[in-house]
């Protein structure tokens, strides 16, 4: 029985320390801005709590001019090939004077690698 619990404990240390996600590896998205004004957005994504269930979580943010923010990193393996699909609800505040990207299509979203970490980069702006 002791080695039972024992075994349960060091699977559930291991799970929740991402060791056995190697089918998932950490992946970055980032939103460029390009041009000379700051750019707001609102990103959602819908997190899965075990004792909560599925919660859909809304955050906004601020890009800067000729900068770029990291806005989520996670493990990413359901649809890894469509960095379009990381967020259920991407919403680009309208900016004067400044054309905006589109968020859902795939072509938009550059992918890169540094470290083994695959990054994707979607600039806001055209």
């Amino acid at each position: 029985m002791k080695k039972a619990i024992l075994f349960l404990f060091i699977l559930a240390i291991l799970t929740s320390c991402g060791i056995m996600n190697g089918n998932s590896p950490m992946t970055a998205f980032i939103v460029k801005n390009t041009s000379e004004k700051s750019i707001s957005f609102s990103a959602s994504v819908v997190k899965f709590s075990q004792s909560m269930g599925p919660q859909t979580i809304n955050n906004s943010f601020t890009v800067k001019p000729k900068d770029s923010i990291i806005v989520r990193q996670t493990y990413f393996k359901r649809d890894g090939e469509n960095p379009q699909n990381w967020c259920q609800e991407f919403k680009i505040f309208p900016v004067d004077g400044i054309e905006m990207n589109d968020p859902k299509n795939a072509q938009n979203w550059i992918k890169s690698s540094k470290d083994n970490i695959p990054i994707y980069t979607f600039t806001i702006n055209k």
